[in-house]
């Protein structure tokens, strides 16, 4: 919650300075920054300032590599329509949820929550961007054997995976160091979960996202890059952006458990007892 209304100005100009930077860039289409305006607020409103740092850390990063990445390949077009209204609500509306129960249900660790829900968003976004840089193809989680074009969801590299994990990491750390996260067993299970989303969304993305089987055996999103008739696997109305929602909300309700699981903070750690003291033996009367 904020506490004061220096909090509140400073937050608001970080939303505004997001949203003309993303506008003027494109780095988000019009209604991907009026999403990511709504979701900013909301996070000011019902966190704080600590919490807004930590969404905008990875607003950053991802906006930074997403745009290198596609410059970088040539896929600005690409990057301007994935980029929407979905994309900003997918990765922004659960850490928004985790924000307002923190406001209406005090006395629940949703701050780590939110951190992992951050965190998997980040690292999933990290791993998919720095991952097209790899040299060597991705390959399926489920069948580490079989090779995908890469982009492929439930594909991943080595590169990719190890970008992820940083990245979780990073976020992690920014939420300590804006005192939304208390103690190293939080920061740790915070980086660990956001890590995790990341793998769970690789894992839905290879078994239940909608993708088309090639008349080669390889698999696509877009029916239309096999040049002839698909076989569609994976269920319809699972998509890209489903998958980041379930997976990074997933994330943050077991960060959640385990962080309730965890010493109150500000706990004093219990002293070890002393064993209990012998009594002395009477002291022998000298005989007469």
């Amino acid at each position: 919650m904020l506490e004061a209304s220096w909090e509140l100005a400073v937050g608001v100009a970080l939303v505004a300075a997001l949203a003309v930077t993303s506008a003027v860039k494109r780095y988000l289409s019009a209604a991907g920054v009026a999403a990511a305006v709504v979701v900013g607020i909301g996070i000011l409103l019902a966190g704080g300032l600590g919490w807004l740092i930590v969404l905008v850390s990875f607003t950053v990063m991802g906006s930074l590599l997403t745009r290198v990445g596609a410059d970088l390949k040539g896929l600005a077009p690409e990057l301007e329509a994935d980029r929407g209204i979905k994309n900003v609500l997918a990765n922004g509306l659960p850490p928004l949820l985790f924000a307002i129960a923190n406001s209406a249900l005090a006395g629940q660790p949703w701050s780590a929550a939110f951190t992992a829900a951050v965190a998997a968003a980040a690292s999933d976004t990290i791993s998919t961007e720095v991952g097209m840089l790899s040299r060597s193809r991705p390959r399926r989680l489920t069948r580490p054997w079989e090779e995908v074009a890469p982009g492929t969801s439930g594909g991943i590299t080595a590169l990719g995976t190890i970008a992820g994990l940083l990245g979780a990491a990073a976020i992690s750390l920014i939420a300590a160091a804006s005192g939304i996260l208390a103690g190293p067993a939080e920061i740790w299970m915070a980086a660990i979960m956001g890590f995790a989303g990341n793998l769970m969304d690789s894992l839905l993305g290879d078994l239940a996202e909608v993708k088309y089987r090639c008349a080669d055996g390889s698999l696509a999103e877009d029916p239309s890059r096999c040049g002839s008739a698909a076989e569609r696997v994976g269920h319809p109305l699972v998509n890209n952006h489903t998958v980041n929602a379930i997976s990074i909300s997933i994330a943050g309700l077991i960060a959640l458990a385990i962080a309730r699981a965890l010493p109150p903070r500000g706990a004093p750690r219990a002293c070890a007892r002393a064993p209990p003291r012998r009594p002395s033996p009477a002291p022998r009367c000298p005989c007469a």
